[in-house]
């Protein structure tokens, strides 16, 4: 059966290049869901609790720049409401498997260890959880789909880290890309470069 183009599930979600200026190819069938389930609303009160972590994981996959960073309420706030909902099939408990894995490995509260350390755990969680036949099992890669989907269909990222122009333009084989360029944020299939996690 064909997958619908409005319910992305994980599997076809979990190979797409991820990171800033990496992911944009599934937006399109992302901001369907995003606005037909009504994601755009705050947080579930429920969640609240995992906040701080979601933040701390958001600021890791991408820090604050010239704009905004991923560690943002609003992308808690998305995140939150698409474990409510079961956007891309995620389970219900998928913050609190999260946070057991990175306690787990941090040999504690992961959230207490200094920022260095924290990076280096999210890196080597994140190169573990993508490699071929294991993609999708970790929930550290929905979560991480989650942070991107949060982040670039919200003020800071779909209007700020990315330009947009109503049509992206002629089609040139040679586009330059150097310091300053923008990818743009309704041009779906301009961005194919995989951003991995890496400490600072």
């Amino acid at each position: 059966m064909a997958e619908d183009p409005f319910s992305p599930s994980i599997e076809s979600l979990a190979h797409v290049p991820l990171g800033r200026r990496g992911f944009m190819g599934v937006a399109g069938g992302v901001l369907g869901a995003v606005w037909m389930s009504g994601l755009l609303a705050g947080p579930v009160a429920a969640d609240a609790g995992s906040a701080p972590l979601f933040q701390r994981l958001g600021e890791i996959v991408l820090p604050a720049t010239e704009t905004p960073g991923a560690g943002t309420a609003e992308v808690f706030a998305f995140a939150s409401r698409a474990v409510e909902k079961g956007l891309f099939g995620v389970p219900a408990d998928l913050f609190a498997r999260l946070r057991a894995e990175l306690d787990a490995r941090a040999g504690g509260d992961f959230l207490r260890l200094p920022a260095a350390r924290q990076e280096a755990l999210v890196a080597a969680l994140d190169a573990e959880s993508y490699r071929p036949g294991t993609m999708g099992e970790s929930p550290w890669c929905m979560t991480k789909t989650l942070i991107l989907v949060g982040y670039y269909t919200g003020e800071a990222g779909g209007s700020r880290e990315l330009d947009y122009q109503p049509v992206p333009g002629r089609y040139d084989p040679d586009i330059p890309t150097g310091k300053g360029y923008r990818a743009l944020s309704n041009d779906w299939t301009g961005l194919s470069i995989r951003k991995e996690v890496t400490p600072s």
